[in-house]
């Protein structure tokens, strides 16, 4: 079925520091040591908007370079804990406010073959006020996902 003998090369695992969502690396550990593929630890940032003046028409973006910094040493602390057991890992952090979009986006720019990602599975009210990421890239997304389904 798979002449190359590797299906994943590149396994992606956006996480957010929430345990939910660290709970998808313990299933892209094993399928990465499986086909000898590749982890990538992804997060995405939220800049903040802001006002120079009254004047200003337009907001300017700006970053909270502390929360950037801190999203740095998880991915980092992430990555070691999971190259500590022999795994391959990269670690990218993205600046943006669609979580769901910066994903989808990474997956096609960078060739990923697998995405793992948690999900509570809300329905009805509350995912509709609390938006859900899993789904937007569960329908969004041209490659594979693998979704992991915690029941709370």
């Amino acid at each position: 079925m798979f002449r190359s003998g590797r299906m994943f090369k590149k396994i992606l695992v956006p996480v957010d520091g929430s345990e939910l969502a660290k709970k998808a690396l313990d299933y892209a550990e094993m399928l990465a040591k499986t086909f000898d593929a590749e982890i990538i630890l992804f997060q995405v940032v939220h800049p903040l908007f802001t006002y120079r003046s009254p004047e200003a028409v337009a907001p300017f973006l700006m970053m909270d370079f502390n929360q950037k910094e801190l999203a740095e040493k998880y991915l980092a602390s992430l990555a070691e804990e999971l190259r500590k057991r022999d795994s391959k890992v990269t670690t990218k952090l993205k600046i943006g406010y669609q979580v769901a979009m910066e994903i989808i986006k990474f997956t096609k720019e960078s060739g990923v073959d697998l995405t793992v990602l948690s999900t509570h599975g809300r329905s009805g009210i509350s995912r509709w006020v609390l938006g859900s990421v899993a789904h937007k890239v569960l329908f969004g997304a041209e490659t594979p996902i693998l979704l992991i389904y915690m029941k709370k």
